[in-house]
């Protein structure tokens, strides 16, 4: 039989579709009708690639993919998803999914991109990517601050100097990263890319360094950690402010002396990594609050590039617009030829607080809506055609001290809801908005159940 494929849908329809398209395709099939079912499959049977529905009625996508990740971080996970919940969708490729496809499922669309991920992922390949999520070739734009970061780029890459790229979600900094990486003299070289907001904490060790087997509950095998696999090579850090205090301890040492120990190991491997972090953060922010060590915000911060947003950029919009749908037309199938008037000028005028992996979504779907030869008005999700609010064209929002205090719960729910919104995600900057610190921030999106 061919690659073996979990379908996890509490659909049975779907269920029972896919499994005879995919069959006939040559895959060795196994379905699941909800999470718990899936994970005891999952547990005795390796998979090549899980094709996950986000909600199930015992679990959400979120929690399946880190049980997933954590008994085989090898396997594909697609995640199949209403448009409503993309922005949910974006997290999880974030947090490792390989992809995600939208409902109704096309029959071509989901034969096609599960054929692209098996054959772009093979088990060598998948090794050194751990939680690493591409789609292309990097693509520069022409605006004159992205230009200058290629520059940059460019200037550092033969170093080995540690790269810190800040820049919001979305601005492209794993595509820099690995510019950087193929411009190096290490570019033949693992490149391993980790979300350190994406790691369970009690798992961030194993993670970065590796355990041995038997060292904790759940250690059935031997592991290296993302150190050993990028030996040579380059390691990129995304999300480098989500680590605990204690992680940024051992990260530090391990980044002076340049030697490893695995969980539960008493010796010390050297270890030749090129270090490049990304926060979306402002992470001089976050050491002046005492949340980041200072000393290893020096350590990895020896050369720092800034990615510029979208709305820094909207001479590039179109450029990336046209890009996504050549891409999307190659993936999907289809001849659409470009955008309407009316078209280039909503997405010129949209805020973008997703940036480019936002307008590709918007650009796949809008190519998949399509009934004429370009994208119409009517293929455009609604918040975009009547969008309610745009920061980018009018600055930022102060909300003051009072507004938030004395606002009632739900208010002050959706204002703080609204505020992470506008600052991009950046929940620093959505702090800074509120006129609250970014602990308050964070007890306060626990205490309200927010998902961001």
């Amino acid at each position: 039989m061919g690659n073996k494929i979990l379908i996890i849908d509490d659909d049975t329809f779907i269920c029972e579709i896919l499994k005879k398209q995919l069959t006939s395709d040559g895959y060795d099939i196994e379905t699941a009708f909800s999470g718990q079912s899936g994970m005891e499959i999952i547990k005795s049977t390796k998979f090549d690639l899980v094709l996950c529905d986000f909600r199930l009625p015992d679990t959400d996508g979120m929690e399946l993919l880190q049980k997933i990740k954590a008994v085989s971080p090898s396997t594909i996970v697609i995640i199949i998803t209403a448009y409503a919940d993309v922005r949910q969708a974006v997290k999880l490729m974030k947090m490792g999914a390989e992809d995600y496809i939208t409902k109704p499922l096309q029959q071509e669309e989901i034969r096609s991109l599960i054929e692209k991920k098996l054959k772009g992922n093979s088990p060598k390949k998948r090794k050194v990517q751990s939680h690493i999520y591409t789609d292309g070739d990097f693509l520069m734009g022409k605006s004159e601050k992205m230009r200058s970061v290629i520059n940059l780029s460019r200037r550092v890459a033969p170093t080995n100097m540690s790269v810190l790229i800040q820049g919001e979600t979305g601005t492209g900094k794993e595509y820099v990263a690995r510019f950087i990486h193929q411009h190096s003299k290490r570019g033949d070289k693992p490149f391993v890319a980790l979300d350190c907001g994406a790691i369970p904490k009690d798992l961030a060790n194993s993670e970065l360094f590796g355990h041995i087997k038997g060292s904790f509950t759940g250690a059935v095998r031997d592991k290296e950690g993302v150190f050993q696999q990028a030996n040579g090579g380059t390691l990129f850090l995304d999300e480098i402010g989500n680590l605990s205090y204690d992680i940024q301890v051992r990260l530090l040492r391990v980044l002076q002396e340049r030697t490893v120990s695995r969980v539960g190991e008493n010796k010390t491997t050297r270890v030749d990594v090129r270090i490049i972090t990304a926060t979306n953060d402002d992470l001089l922010d976050e050491v002046n609050q005492n949340t980041f060590r200072e000393d290893l915000y020096h350590r990895v911060n020896e050369f720092k590039i800034s990615l510029p947003s979208m709305r820094e950029r909207t001479d590039d919009i179109l450029f990336f617009a046209n890009s996504f749908l050549k891409s999307s037309n190659d993936e999907l199938g289809l001849t659409i030829e470009g955008f309407s008037p009316d078209v280039e000028a909503i997405l010129q005028q949209y805020a973008w607080h997703g940036n480019l992996r936002e307008l590709k979504n918007v650009v796949k779907r809008a190519t998949l809506m399509a009934s004429e030869n370009q994208i119409t008005k009517d293929c455009l999700p609604q918040e975009l055609v009547y969008p309610s609010h745009q920061p980018g064209n009018n600055g930022d929002v102060e909300i003051g001290e009072s507004k938030l205090k004395d606002a009632s719960s739900e208010f002050e729910k959706q204002l703080i809801i609204r505020t992470i919104e506008e600052a991009g995600f950046n929940k620093s900057k959505a702090a800074r908005l509120l006129k609250i610190d970014r602990k308050t921030l964070y007890n306060k999106i626990k205490q309200y159940g927010i998902e961001i």
